[in-house]
């Protein structure tokens, strides 16, 4: 069993697979500041899984795979499958901006993926273009459509954002809510790499305006997990 310094059992482990990106959100690392790890500096799939598998018998549960964008690592849903093949029962996840998921979703739920988080921040293509430097919102929601036909569980993240796309959370929400998908609504963190002149909505703000197209009632948050 894992226990923290808080003495609180430790059931869950993020990996994270690649620290690259084909996007370049202006939240996130709207250029290219980095030197990258070079490919054949990080740890392969068979050395992961090889702490995959002490992390497991220890008492991990749940498993989220994270990069960077993780489908952009070759042969990804082999690595989902040798941590199932290991434990069936753990809860598999992977947080994914979705671009490449098209064409893979079905592999990857085959290899024992349960779930995915994925970032809809816009609804229109022109603002998705701004906010990631490409133009990526068809394909990200084709990835997710076709994640949700072969039974995948989708979690969408929205960071909203001042003058960028704050007037769509509804929009964003609706959309959701008729694919039976949940969101989770980011408050914009400052960091080194995001664009200077972004500005997040805080709490209060968010609340104020999901008031003013519902009526809700605070039941508290499952703050145990980050995107």
């Amino acid at each position: 069993m894992l226990i923290d310094s808080y003495e609180r059992v430790v059931d869950y482990l993020r990996v994270s697979v690649t620290e690259r990106c084909n996007f370049r959100c202006q939240y996130c690392m709207p250029e290219k500041p980095f030197s990258w790890v070079p490919k054949e500096n990080l740890l392969s799939f068979e050395e992961l899984f090889e702490f995959m598998k002490v992390a497991i018998d220890e008492g991990i549960k749940k498993i989220r795979i994270t990069g960077g964008e993780p489908l952009l690592r070759e042969d990804l849903d082999k690595f989902i499958k040798m941590i199932y093949d290991y434990e069936p029962s753990i809860d598999l996840a992977m947080t994914t901006n979705a671009f490449l998921l098209k064409g893979t979703a079905q592999r990857l739920k085959d290899a024992g993926l349960k779930r995915i988080n994925v970032s809809i921040d816009t609804l229109i293509p022109s603002v998705a273009q701004e906010i990631a430097g490409k133009d990526v919102l068809k394909n990200v929601l084709e990835g997710v459509e076709e994640a949700l036909k072969v039974g995948l569980k989708v979690k969408v993240n929205m960071v909203p954002m001042k003058n960028v796309n704050a007037n769509e959370i509804a929009d964003v929400l609706e959309f959701c809510k008729a694919r039976s998908m949940s969101v989770r609504f980011i408050e914009y963190m400052e960091n080194s790499h995001a664009k200077k002149e972004i500005q997040g909505l805080k709490s209060p703000e968010l609340l104020a305006i999901l008031r003013e197209h519902y009526e809700f009632e605070d039941e508290g948050f499952d703050g145990s997990s980050p995107s």
